[in-house]
């Protein structure tokens, strides 16, 4: 049990910087412009947060650190549930605004953000109280930042993954795998 937990844990640990590594690398492999949204949501996270941090002098602790060593650490100025709510209530708010809820994504999106949320608890990088409100505040700026481009991130297309534009076989690969 002790190993799944450690390995949970950094799982969760990375999930903020392979949201953006995967948003980079579906835009420059498949010209995905939805992608480019996405990640300037994310930095725009990122740059709030570390306003934040700047102003009120938040000091960082090895616990939350993304990458440490004996003598320094490396984190994120966006705490990890505030990443990860952006990125739930984003896709939720576009599935909703589609009127296509489909209750598996659904229940994937809820539960990553739970274990995002269990998982800095336990390692003590925040308490169940700062773990929640940062997942809250991340909500509201998935939200928020959602209704304010709704419009043109709706309005652009996926240029290189049209399954009218694949073989039988990998339109049928793509259709299995397709959770939007």
């Amino acid at each position: 049990m002790i190993l799944f937990k450690g390995i949970l844990n950094t799982l969760v640990r990375l999930v903020p910087v392979a949201l953006y590594m995967g948003s980079i690398m579906s835009n420059l492999l498949f010209d995905n412009k939805k992608a480019n949204v996405l990640l300037f949501g994310f930095l725009l996270v990122e740059g709030i947060s570390y306003a934040y941090k700047l102003i009120t002098n938040a000091v960082d602790t090895p616990q939350c650190s993304l990458v440490k060593s004996d003598m320094n650490f490396l984190t994120l100025p966006a705490p990890i549930p505030t990443s990860v709510g952006f990125l739930v209530s984003f896709l939720i708010a576009d599935m909703y605004h589609k009127e296509n809820v489909k209750p598996t994504k659904l229940y994937i999106l809820l539960l990553l953000f739970i274990i995002t949320m269990w998982s800095r608890v336990n390692v003590g990088c925040h308490s169940v109280v700062d773990s929640a409100m940062g997942g809250v505040v991340g909500l509201i700026m998935g939200f928020g930042y959602y209704n304010f481009i709704k419009d043109y991130y709706n309005g652009l297309d996926y240029e290189n993954l049209k399954p009218d534009n694949m073989s039988d076989r990998d339109a049928k690969i793509f259709k299995l795998i397709d959770l939007s």
